[in-house]
């Protein structure tokens, strides 16, 4: 029974009815329905399928060689981690904007003046290319993973399986904007010197 093969999946990965509901996306009335009613709509069973790293064949008791998914974070712990990963690039690109292109310096003083207070300035300078571009780099790769599933049969991608997150898919944007952002400044400021440097 379909209901069966979910629980002991579900039980083998320690997951409660709502961590498996949360993860693919479904309430937790469905989930508790579906172990005891034993049958649920195509839609459903494929998200549990996916959120189980299964092929369907595996919970409708079908025989044949599945499709296994790799493994993934979930999307909300995905967000939670690019999140923290894009802070430092967000922070520094936000302050710089604030200073540089609406004129309003306090939050970029009130930080340069509490780095030089604790000794950071040399820190910052050493970890400013892993912090601001290993970061925000780091949080979108978490991010596609959580979102973009491949399916491997055989050793080779078969499929690819989409989830939508809203926290994942606003980290994703919001790490590759910042990211884009700082990088395009890098050019121009680089550009600008080996133009003056020209003159």
């Amino acid at each position: 029974m379909i209901g069966d093969h979910i629980r002991t999946l579900r039980e083998a990965r320690s997951w409660t009815q709502a961590h498996l509901a949360d993860a693919a996306g479904v309430s937790l009335r469905t989930i508790q329905r579906l172990e005891t009613v034993h049958s649920c709509s195509p839609e459903t069973l494929l998200a549990l399928a996916a959120a189980l790293g299964v092929d369907v064949r595996t919970l409708t008791g079908e025989r044949g060689v599945a499709a296994r998914p790799w493994r993934g974070p979930v999307p909300r712990t995905a967000a939670m981690w690019g999140a923290a990963l894009a802070l430092p690039c967000l922070l520094f690109v936000a302050v710089n904007l604030l200073k540089y292109g609406a004129g309003w310096a306090p939050p970029y003083d009130l930080l340069a003046a509490s780095g030089a207070r604790l000794g950071l300035v040399t820190a910052f300078d050493w970890a400013a290319p892993f912090l601001l571009l290993g970061g925000p780099l780091a949080a979108v790769l978490i991010s596609l993973r959580a979102l973009v599933r491949p399916r491997l049969q055989g050793g080779a991608v078969t499929a690819l399986e989409y989830r939508l997150s809203a926290p994942a898919l606003a980290v994703l944007l919001a790490a590759g904007g910042s990211a884009a952002i700082l990088c395009a400044y890098l050019v121009s400021e680089n550009l600008g010197h080996m133009a003056r440097g020209a003159l």
